[in-house]
């Protein structure tokens, strides 16, 4: 008869080779291998199409595609693994090619031991394609630090990439192995965060048509600030236009405001009557022997594409040497009273010998709004009319008033001939 102290012996022995034998059955079943609330970039149950996986060596008894077939077995029912038994290598290598760029930053590898030929591996490394060469991750967090048999997951910063790599090095007395091998998008709250204060300081930009010179550090330090990124926290910004649009006004600025350069005080820009030509009268004295350099003059009408000049001279009718005649290929500025004209820096020299700076925008007069008596030409009677009707009265010298300096600048362009 048994006592009662070996009975409850060995009931406690049956309880203990229970749990040894579940936790066996849960180790050794095969099972699905799908992560919740995450996608397994590496997972391949068919083994055709993307994603691929190969291996440096793999054992002539096993397949490197049953690591990214969702099962994980770690015995011969079914024999379902990838090992590089028999390699000549120290170091063996298992790619995953995505098909197309990813954003990851774990990887998770269940490694095979089966206490003799195969055994956890001395080390490994996790390694993606940068688009040139290999590199490791950074930051890498192993856990457990030293590979050992079953589950062994890694952290690291995240990457975008087409391919994923990883290197194992054997031990001094066994080849190593692999169940299944799975890659994920953790957490990427760090990388929002970035990504944020990114996002946040090119939504302080202004837009693109009220950009200035004043704005490039605050441009320049956004551009800085998102190269300083990651290739998946790059991806995240999607605000990025606006920096490049920001920077493009900075390029055009450029073009106009040069190093050493003179405001060149626009005074007024009028157009022909034949709409090919347009005077413009600076308030400096220009350098007569200079050439004005017509290829940085522009003209642009409501609803057309830019043109550039094809002659440019200072005007014959102005003996002070501040005016130029600028004439383009076609009649950009007949019946279009929306024309503007722009220049850039360099396009002439004060007499001082100093860089005129540009001028982007200039509203160009149309011939007509002056010929208000309509017989092709600028004379004292369209002045009567101007000066007798508010409706004709013209802010010429854009200074928000009406006054005598306009009348001046009116009377300038009296001409004795039909233009």
């Amino acid at each position: 008869m048994i006592s009662r102290q070996m009975a409850f012996k060995l009931g406690a022995l049956a309880t203990s080779a229970a749990v040894i034998l579940l936790m066996m059955m849960l180790i050794s079943s095969p099972s699905e291998s799908y992560a919740q609330n995450a996608t397994n970039l590496a997972l391949n149950p068919a083994g055709t199409g993307y994603p691929q996986v190969s291996a440096s060596y793999t054992c002539g008894c096993d397949n490197v595609w049953s690591i990214v077939n969702g099962i994980q077995s770690y015995t011969e029912n079914p024999r379902d693994r990838w090992t590089n038994y028999g390699s000549p290598n120290t170091s063996d290598t298992i790619d995953i090619q995505f098909g197309a760029a990813a954003s990851f930053n774990q990887v998770k590898l269940y490694i095979y031991d089966d206490h003799g030929g195969v055994q956890p591996p001395a080390s490994y490394e996790v390694q993606y394609w940068n688009g040139n060469a290999w590199t490791g991750v950074t930051n890498p967090i192993k856990n457990p630090a030293i590979p050992a048999a079953y589950l062994n997951t890694v952290n690291f910063d995240t990457v975008f990439s087409s391919k994923l790599r990883i290197v194992i090095t054997n031990s001094s007395q066994a080849y190593s192995g692999l169940v299944e091998l799975e890659v994920f998008l953790g957490d990427t709250a760090a990388d929002n965060n970035a990504a944020s204060a990114v996002m946040t300081a090119i939504g302080q930009l202004p837009e693109r048509a009220a950009v200035t010179l004043a704005d490039k550090p605050a441009i320049a330090a956004a551009r800085t600030a998102y190269e300083q990124l990651t290739a998946y926290q790059k991806n995240l910004v999607t605000n990025l236009g606006k920096l490049t649009e920001a920077e493009a006004a900075i390029s055009e600025w450029e073009l106009y405001i040069i190093p050493g350069g003179k405001d060149p005080g626009v005074l007024s820009a009028f157009s022909d009557a034949a709409g090919y030509s347009a005077t413009v009268t600076l308030s400096s004295v220009l350098n007569a022997t200079y050439g004005v350099q017509a290829g940085k003059f522009m003209a642009a009408g409501s609803g057309a594409t830019a043109t550039s000049a094809v002659y440019a001279v200072y005007a014959a009718i102005d003996s002070n040497l501040q005016t130029i005649k600028v004439t383009f290929p076609a009649p950009v500025f007949l019946n279009d009273d929306d024309v503007t004209l722009s220049f850039q820096g360099g396009a002439m020299m004060t007499a001082n010998n100093e860089p005129v700076n540009g001028v982007r925008q200039l509203p160009v007069i149309p011939f007509g709004k002056l010929d208000l008596s309509h017989d092709g030409r600028i004379g004292i009677e369209d002045i009567v009319l101007m000066l007798g009707n508010p409706v004709f009265r013209l802010d010429l010298n854009r200074d928000g008033t009406f006054d005598r300096d306009d009348v001046l600048i009116f009377m300038r362009q009296i001409s004795p001939y039909s233009r």
